[in-house]
């Protein structure tokens, strides 16, 4: 009994033992598991130590706060903090510069919504370097729980350097394009080369081959100042030489010296770069960057980007002074034409005023009734003399048509009276040259158009005059035709057609050139200048259409234009209508005084105005007319423009500023024999009321007497 009750004792403490055995081997087990997991995280977290140690990017690990848990050894190598300097401390007091603290702080909402940033900006080396970076922020999580915050940095100054170096080379370009003056451009140059490197010391240099001298037209430094030195021993003058971009260090330049390179002007310097400016094969100077402090501020990376910066400012330097060598040629060929211009005036004046006397006396003989025999004479002087003045006017208007100062009139007129007056005209030529002339106007015209009537006779009657000059036998005419209407406007083509020796294919071009003819003998045969027809296609041009011709040898031409004009309104027609010709005494008892310096051309006017009854007074120069205007009440005042003492033009300035307003309003007709384009802004500038060109028509100068003391 009692070993039975032992025995169950023993089983049950070997049964307690098993338990405690059993339990003791479960808990052993656990151990060599979590020991076996503690070695792999081990193992696992030492293989990232050194991923992230051998990655080139500068890596860091922070709290959700920003405190620094880890750094890798590219963050030590970017950034220049070791583990100990900064685990502990917050990334932005590290790395991040003032003006981007108001930018970090945005990430802050993005991290905690598990937002991946990507961006470039500005970060800060311990010993106050900038860094342009590429920068990902990589939120870690637990669940849903961002735990901690890993950042990689990557270094993207290079592609910075070259953006802005794209950016520069643009600006420059630009630049170039839109400034006028060289020290504006050389100063965008500067501020644009600021964006890449410090310009502390910087310098452009021009070189002039000539005189063997450099000039400094931009020059900053902090050492030295130079505005022009001689080309002979200098580092610039060794790379001109050299003509090619080159980086020198101290050592550089110490050994170009003891060769007998270079003689050194001015402070030395740790570093030089410099690139040679050069256009079209022609070296025409320098581009410099230096410093005294750093020898490795600049690499071979900076030389490449200077020199195609370099190329660029070349570039800009060639255009600025192409751009400035057609700004002088502009102005010597504005002055050319001002001189051109002031000759033709002057050739203008002197011509016509002894024109003006003969045509004027011719007038006065045809209306005293000559005998026959005289009449023929008479009749002839008047022929050569318009055939001269003819001869004037084309070259005057050429010179007008040239400088762009031509103007038309927009008078009311009627085109039946017109072409009539142009068919007596032309009948007597072609009669006295046995030409038949025929007539043809379209009745459906308007009668009462606006246009320029004298600058259509001027077309009409070189067109006229040509077709009867090289038309020996046969016939010679005039069409006039409408080719539409609408509202307003009417076109009108005119045609000239004649029976003559006719134009070659190959010359119908040419004959519109100025000073060309048809054959090299036409002038010698038939007379002209060769300026008749370029100004008659001018003139139509001018008023919107065209001139054209359709000819053959032999088989005669067709000359053809057509132009619009402006339909009158029933009012004007009527009072266009009921205008009387002819009518000589509407201005009997009126004052006029002349203020002309040719005692012919004064006494050719006086006889007119005297036939019309007007009281003539007489002064010599613009003073006497000033004198005469202050004794005398007028009805207006014919003013030569060029007399002596005074002129026209100052007698007049005069004139309107006086503080009598009769004699300040007093109507003043202009007589010049050169009405050229400076006169006419003179005209409109002091109010001049008309002008008459000298050599004048009768009917003219009494019709603008009678328009202006009306």
């Amino acid at each position: 009994m009692r070993i039975k009750k032992r025995n169950d004792i023993l089983q049950q403490e070997n049964l307690d033992l098993k338990d405690k055995i059993s339990k003791l081997e479960k808990k052993l087990s656990q151990n060599d598991r979590l020991n076996i997991r503690t070695e792999k995280v081990l193992k696992e977290s030492a293989v990232f130590k050194t991923l992230i140690n051998i990655s080139p990017s500068a890596i860091v690990q922070t709290t959700t706060g920003g405190i620094v848990e880890l750094i890798n050894d590219g963050f030590t190598r970017e950034f220049g903090y070791k583990p100990k300097e900064a685990i502990g401390r917050h990334i932005d007091d590290l790395i991040v510069p003032g003006e981007q603290m108001e930018e970090a702080s945005t990430y802050t909402d993005r991290i905690a919504k598990n937002e991946i940033i990507n961006t470039d900006t500005y970060r800060i080396s311990k010993d106050g370097e900038r860094k342009y970076v590429n920068m990902v922020l990589q939120p870690i999580t637990e669940g849903n729980t961002v735990k901690s915050l890993y950042a990689i940095y990557t270094n993207i100054a290079n592609k910075k350097k070259d953006d802005d170096t794209k950016s520069v080379i643009y600006n420059i370009s630009a630049a170039a394009l839109t400034m006028t003056d060289y020290s504006d451009i050389f100063n965008s140059i500067k501020e644009e080369i600021g964006k890449v490197w410090d310009t502390k010391n910087f310098y452009i240099v021009l070189y002039n081959k000539d005189s063997q001298t450099l000039s400094l037209p931009f020059y900053q430094d902090e050492k030295d100042y130079f505005e022009e030195i001689p080309v002979k021993n200098t580092i610039t003058g060794w790379l001109l030489k050299e003509n090619k971009p080159s980086l020198l260090t101290e050592k550089d330049i110490d050994e170009l010296e003891a060769e007998g390179e270079v003689a050194l002007v001015g402070t030395p310097c740790k570093v030089w770069l410099g690139v040679p400016l050069s256009i079209e094969n022609e070296i025409i100077g320098a581009m410099v960057l230096q410093d005294y402090h750093d020898e490795n501020i600049f690499n071979k990376d900076d030389l490449r980007l200077l020199s195609l910066i370099g190329n660029q400012i070349a570039l800009a330097i060639q255009r600025k002074r192409m751009l400035n060598n057609l700004i002088i040629e502009r102005r010597k060929a504005e002055e050319a034409a001002k001189l051109k211009q002031q000759f033709m005036s002057t050739m203008s004046h002197e011509i016509r005023t002894p024109l003006n006397e003969v045509i004027g006396i011719t007038n006065l003989l045809l209306d005293g009734k000559p005998r026959d025999d005289q009449m023929e004479y008479i009749k002839t002087l008047r022929f050569s003399a318009n055939h001269l003045l003819t001869l004037v006017n084309d070259v005057l208007d050429y010179t007008k048509m040239e400088s762009g100062s031509i103007n038309f009139e927009k008078a009311t007129f009627n085109i039946f009276e017109f072409l009539d007056e142009i068919r007596r005209s032309y009948s007597f030529r072609t009669e006295s040259k046995g030409l038949q002339f025929s007539f043809d106007v379209d009745k459906k015209i308007p009668a009462n158009i606006i246009g320029d009537p004298i600058r259509l006779n001027q077309i009409l009657s070189n067109l006229l005059s040509n077709a009867i000059k090289f038309t020996p036998e046969g016939s010679v005419g005039l069409e006039v035709r409408e080719i539409s209407r609408k509202n307003k406007e009417v076109n009108i083509n005119f045609s000239v057609k004649d029976t003559g020796i006719g134009i070659a294919k190959d010359k119908q071009s040419i004959i519109f050139d100025s000073f060309k003819q048809a054959s090299d003998d036409t002038t010698r045969k038939f007379g002209g200048t060769g300026l008749g027809l370029p100004i008659s296609k001018k003139l139509v041009e001018l008023q919107g259409g065209s001139l054209s011709v359709d000819s053959n040898p032999e088989e005669g031409s067709n000359f053809f234009f057509s132009i619009k004009f402006t339909i009158a309104a029933a009012e004007e027609d009527k009072e266009k209508i009921g205008e009387e010709e002819e009518k000589w005494d509407e201005l009997k008892g009126k004052k006029v005084l002349i203020a002309e310096d040719n005692k012919i051309n004064f006494f050719v006017a006086n006889k007119f105005l005297k036939k019309w009854e007007i009281n003539v007074t007489h002064a010599e120069n613009g003073r006497e007319a000033i004198d005469a205007i202050k004794d005398n009440d007028f009805d207006l005042i014919l003013m030569d423009l060029h007399m002596p003492e005074m002129d026209g033009i100052e007698a007049t300035e005069i004139i309107r500023k006086s503080d009598d307003p009769e004699i300040s309003s007093l109507p003043v007709i202009a007589l010049t024999a050169a009405i050229m384009s400076e006169h006419e802004a003179q005209i409109e500038k002091l109010k001049i009321n008309d002008y008459i060109l000298k050599p004048f028509k009768p009917r003219d100068l009494y019709t603008k007497i009678l328009k202006h003391t009306k």
